[in-house]
């Protein structure tokens, strides 16, 4: 069904009101601390929509769907590679809510020292910048599909960019976070709003069945594969995991919550919510494979990045495909907003204070703020318009990720770690990253005669890439921080301090001179204070049963009408 004009109108009334409804926060924004944290004081539903609007973005529908056009429902692991990462989200985001940080340079800085700290801030630039390009380029596949080409991908762009620019450097934090509470709820009915729209196209679960091959509901299928194996799925867990904590914006989506236990269900079951929309994703992308078997849609070709926008336009009545894209299009804006909010933070807070102009005031690194997400943009677009296919940036999103993440866990588990070994760790990754990953792969074509030179640049080569140079940086850290000289035993014992002193008990803090960068709502949470055992364990062991629940569904649907 063509894109109307009814679907236009739902679109502009829906990003009109999310507009309205950002700008009408605006007003809440006093200092620095409410346009960063929203003044650490949101209840666990809007921690929830919080992590599930700022973790969830038109690039994994897209990414997923088509990955499941090719591949079959394996292709959901694009996304799966988070399921048994999630339930240790339980157990990381007290962490961040105890540190009182507003940015995880901040956190590299108290640890390792003022240089680990402007490293963090350049790298989560560029992680920003890939991740802001990594939505973009989403939205352009999907404006191209869904209007059949009327919208060229540069054109949604841009238009995309002005509009969460404008709605991001107004409303902060507490903007986003108040708009992502109707956006998460959104993105499950974007989420699923296909599966019986396309089950009714091709004669339900038996009908599909008829129509797909049966190696197309195997969930990991290597005979058939070249991408998504079990090593492949092993190494984006591996990566995942040891990533996640430095992804910059971890820090706001488990740190902003009134309580740490608001902090531990938002960030955890937020991501479960994730985990069933893309069970939806998937099995969307089988349904276009029996649609393209029965006739009623054109093969894809090699376009397999157009599958879930053509679904769209396939399958939904008119109004429906309009507030489908109107969904996609805010969930996107307020998502990117909040990139906008945590990457001004590191460049007016981590870069301009620290480094330009220590004796800016309060306000003055607001009026900053509000504008410095603007280099995180420009960045982004440029990436939008070079990378091939949201697949790829994904991949170089977990890389990326993976070199601060190693000696970030590493100087919350071993206190040895100094900034000696963190620094050789990450040269040494990087160093091998960039020779035989996808940007040596690039090179290669300029020196043909270096056969090593991006040998595992492809997406199949993941896990290669991994044992490649994550070993290295492991090894490299340990090594060098046992041979070098140890930090300070004052800081050390002033940064860990601030990790084991509960939200609530800052006072301790205080006697003890620690800093705080940031303490906001400082409420203790009953639970977390009389029974921190039990909420450790005993959350962390539940969640890892959810996560296994989520497998054996993703399993029940695969074999549904077989």
């Amino acid at each position: 069904m063509n894109f109307t004009s009814l679907d236009l109108a739902v679109v502009v009334v829906y990003l009109a009101s999310m507009l309205a409804l950002g700008l009408y926060q605006a007003r809440k924004i006093k200092n620095t601390g409410d346009f960063f944290a929203g003044g650490r004081g949101f209840n666990k539903f809007l921690m929830m929509m919080h992590a599930l609007g700022t973790g969830t973005h038109a690039d994994d529908p897209v990414g997923v769907v088509g990955a499941s056009y090719k591949h079959g429902l394996a292709g959901i692991w694009y996304t799966f590679v988070y399921l048994f990462v999630t339930p240790f989200y339980w157990l990381m985001a007290p962490l961040f809510r105890r540190s009182r940080f507003l940015t995880t340079a901040d956190f590299f800085e108290a640890r390792f020292g003022r240089s680990l700290g402007a490293l963090y801030t350049v790298m989560g630039v560029l992680v920003f910048a890939v991740n802001t390009g990594t939505l973009l380029k989403g939205t352009g596949v999907i404006a191209k599909a869904v209007t059949q080409g009327q919208m060229s991908e540069p054109v949604a762009i841009a238009l995309m960019t002005v509009v969460f620019v404008i709605y991001g450097t107004m409303g902060g934090l507490i903007a986003t976070v108040v708009t992502e509470s109707v956006q998460g709820l959104l993105i499950v009915v974007m989420s699923v709003l296909l599966v019986p729209f396309g089950l009714a196209a091709v004669g339900g679960f038996s009908g599909l069945h008829n129509l797909v091959e049966g190696a197309k509901f195997n969930l990991a299928a290597p005979a058939v594969m070249a991408e998504v194996t079990i090593p492949w799925i092993i190494a984006g867990t591996i990566m995942s995991l040891i990533g996640i904590v430095s992804q910059p914006h971890t820090m706001e989506v488990c740190s902003t919550g009134k309580t740490e236990f608001e902090g531990r269900v938002g960030f955890t079951y937020g991501n479960f919510v994730k985990r069933f929309c893309a069970i939806a994703w998937a099995f969307s992308g089988v349904i276009v494979i029996g649609m393209v078997a029965s006739g009623k849609l054109p093969g894809l070709g090699p376009e397999r990045e157009a599958a879930f926008g053509t679904a769209i336009r396939a399958l939904l009545p008119s109004g429906f495909t309009g507030l489908m894209f109107a969904a996609i299009l805010a969930a996107q804006m307020s998502t990117l907003s909040a990139f906008m909010v945590a990457g001004s933070a590191l460049l007016s807070r981590n870069l301009y204070k620290k480094y330009v102009r220590p004796a800016a005031t309060d306000q003055q690194i607001l009026r900053l703020a509000r504008f410095a997400g603007l280099v995180i943009v420009l960045l982004g677009v440029m990436f939008a318009f070079s990378v091939p296919s949201v697949a790829d940036a994904l991949t170089y999103f977990w890389a990326l990720n993976t070199l601060t993440g190693v000696f970030m866990w590493a100087g919350v588990l071993w206190r040895r770690t100094n900034t000696a070994g963190a620094w050789s760790s990450f040269g040494v990754m990087a160093i091998i990253w960039l020779l035989v990953g996808p940007v040596g792969a690039a090179l290669q074509a300029h020196f043909p005669g270096i056969p090593w030179l991006g040998c595992y640049g492809e997406k199949k080569d993941l896990a290669k890439l991994v044992i490649s140079y994550l070993p290295a940086g492991i090894v490299t850290l340990i090594a060098v921080s046992l041979l070098s000289k140890p930090l300070s035993k004052a800081v050390l014992d002033k940064f860990y301090l601030l990790l084991k002193t509960p939200v609530g008990q800052e006072h301790k803090l205080t006697e003890a001179g620690v800093d705080v960068v940031y303490a906001g709502a400082s409420k203790p949470h009953p639970w977390e204070t009389n029974h921190p055992v039990l909420v450790n364990v005993g959350g962390f062991i539940v969640a890892m049963v959810v996560a296994f629940c989520f497998l054996g569904l993703l399993y029940l649907v695969s074999v549904i009408g077989s």
